[in-house]
């Protein structure tokens, strides 16, 4: 099943309209809690760029600290800053998306999936920052305009 996220994943990479995240499309600063309320994720913006540079924190729900990624410069203007966060549906995921810094081509965000059972954090590079949840399936549309399905259970 790893197979279809691996293929999946390599759609979003085709070439897209650049596009410029916003004011009003940025997350900000804020706390999140699952959908089962075991966890929650606290994103802290930071930085001078449009959607400036995010920390997020992934927590139990007792306040123990579990995961960390830091996305922020030293320079507060080359870093990243969460665009759209959301837990799925079973709260064994944190999907976030990322703005572009200026270092990287235009067109490219980051996408960072959280996973609970392995409490780690992996970033893909993504053709567009938008994404939603099906009960079954995280859904984000490719570069080419199509949907790309990809299933919950693979992980």
């Amino acid at each position: 099943m790893k197979v279809l996220w691996v293929a999946a994943l390599l759609v979003l990479g085709g070439a897209a309209e650049a596009q410029s995240p916003s004011a009003g499309r940025c997350f900000g600063t804020g706390e999140v809690t699952s959908p089962d309320g075991a966890l929650s994720a606290r994103i802290t913006r930071s930085g001078r760029s449009t959607c400036g540079e995010s920390r997020v924190e992934i927590f139990l729900a007792d306040g123990h600290l579990l995961s960390v990624a830091d996305y922020t410069s030293s320079d507060g203007q080359g870093g990243e800053g969460v665009i759209q966060l959301a837990w799925s549906p079973d709260s064994q995921y944190l999907v976030y998306s990322l703005s572009q810094p200026a270092n990287r081509p235009s067109g490219r965000y980051t996408l960072a999936i959280y996973a609970r059972k392995h409490n780690k954090v992996k970033t893909l590079a993504a053709a567009r920052p938008e994404f939603s949840f099906t009960a079954e399936a995280l859904e984000m549309t490719g570069g080419d305009g199509q949907t790309v399905r990809l299933p919950l259970a693979a992980q």
